[in-house]
């Protein structure tokens, strides 16, 4: 049996642990993460706890940049399911595209905030009207939306003051 080095480990971390923070942010269990990338859960506490992921997620409703990589960790769920399946066309794949951008810029870019919240959450919203059906995975959405536009609200209100 090949024992792991380090430099393997960290490669892992390189290529797995932005996803799999994305995929906890936006509501995956750790045994999910597991099921879905090739990481041991013993890593994945690991990453858990030195990523600092449950306050992250904590934060992901009020805070842009962790709402973006939960929304990040969404699309990237959905879409590796619509590839597995066959059923991305190019259109629906280039409006991906589009909306990773606006995602991104999102979390790390200094423009007009509520405006790029619009965009992305308008955009996010009409790509998933197509294909989520279970109630409370719309729910969950619609409260983290609805929360992130309040704190927004909030941040504009205390600025004006």
């Amino acid at each position: 049996m090949a024992v792991r080095t380090r430099t393997q480990q960290s490669g892992k971390r390189v290529l797995y642990f932005e996803e799999a923070e994305s995929l906890y942010l936006a509501g995956k269990g750790l045994e999910e993460i597991r099921e879905l990338l090739p990481i041991a859960a013993k890593t994945l506490k690991q990453w858990h706890r030195e990523g600092k992921w449950e306050e992250k997620k904590r934060q992901a409703l009020v805070s842009p940049r962790w709402l973006g990589k939960a929304l990040k960790g969404i699309l990237r769920e959905k879409t590796g399911r619509l590839l597995a399946r066959g059923e991305l066309k190019p259109a629906e794949l280039e409006e991906l595209t589009r909306i990773i951008t606006l995602i991104e810029k999102l979390c790390y870019q200094g423009w007009d905030l509520r405006a790029a919240a619009l965009e992305v959450m308008d955009r996010f919203s009409e790509f998933l009207r197509g294909w989520v059906k279970d109630p409370e995975e719309i729910r969950r959405f619609s409260q983290w939306m609805q929360e992130f536009f309040r704190k927004l609200e909030d941040e504009e209100q205390g600025g004006r003051d």
